[in-house]
């Protein structure tokens, strides 16, 4: 594996339950970074210049959806009137 193969592997450990991971060989040398959670359309493209911070660019998105899955939870408890 290449140096970039095992960044892209890391990344995909990380967050390949949720997100598709890849990268592209730009013509002058070097990479660009894609992430898109996985299901999501072509228009909600993550991009960055490395994968460290592709990885910056997607842990607040993580947090994001931990929020809201959180408040969906506690708002599906306030329906049931559990506590």
């Amino acid at each position: 594996m290449t140096a970039v193969e095992d960044q892209a592997a890391a990344l995909r450990t990380k967050h390949g339950k949720r997100w598709k991971i890849w990268y592209v060989p730009l013509a002058l040398g070097g990479y660009t970074w894609c992430a898109r959670i996985h299901g999501d359309d072509l228009r909600n493209v993550v991009h960055a210049d490395t994968a460290g911070h592709l990885d910056e660019h997607i842990r607040p998105r993580e947090e994001d959806l931990a929020a809201d899955a959180r408040l969906s939870e506690d708002a599906g408890r306030d329906l049931t009137g559990d506590d």
